[in-house]
């Protein structure tokens, strides 16, 4: 065997090796990716088994005030069949109605009153905004404007509304429909 031959073996043997330990640290690389990742898998599969274990309760809990809910609404309706059911039996001897009527004109007294005392302080505060406004007009405070003025401001300020919606309606047809 040449020398050459010795230095190409050499050399090969030299490339083998650092062959053998690229593979090596890429091995070494992806076993510890994997070994992270069982650890993440492991974790998550930790969580979803905690989360699986609350979902349970919660749905235990569901259940039980789905329950209750329909305890309830029948026990409700049962009262109210019941309570439908029930007979009353009232009398009316004219001792009664004289009492009825009695407490019946009582009734319409206070509301009458009521009804006074309310149109009283409902003219008094008109009284009080009349003179307010009486006020404002006597000392010139305020903003006023003419008539003609309101209806060429309203009219700019709406054909620039519908202006402003015809542009962003074009925009959405032209650039998001199309």
């Amino acid at each position: 065997m040449s020398q050459k031959e010795k230095y190409n073996d050499l050399m090969s043997a030299i490339k083998e090796d650092e062959e053998k330990k690229e593979e090596q640290n890429r091995f070494d690389a992806t076993l510890e990716q994997t070994k992270e990742a069982h650890s993440l898998a492991r974790k998550t599969l930790d969580a979803t088994r905690e989360a699986n274990d609350n979902n349970v309760k919660i749905q235990k809990g569901i259940n039980a005030a789905a329950l209750s809910a329909d305890n309830i609404l029948t026990r409700i309706c049962a009262a109210i069949v019941k309570a439908e059911n029930t007979t009353i039996k009232a009398r009316l001897d004219d001792e009664s109605m004289k009492q009825l009527h009695d407490m019946h004109a009582q009734w319409l007294g206070q509301e009458e009153q009521k009804l006074a005392d309310h149109n009283q302080q409902q003219e008094t505060i008109w009284q009080k905004q009349s003179q307010r406004l009486t006020d404002i007009v006597k000392n010139n405070e305020g903003v006023w404007i003419s008539t003609k003025l309101f209806y060429v401001v309203g009219s700019l300020f709406l054909l620039s509304i519908i202006t402003i919606a015809m542009e962003i309606a074009f925009y959405v047809y032209f650039h998001w429909i199309q």
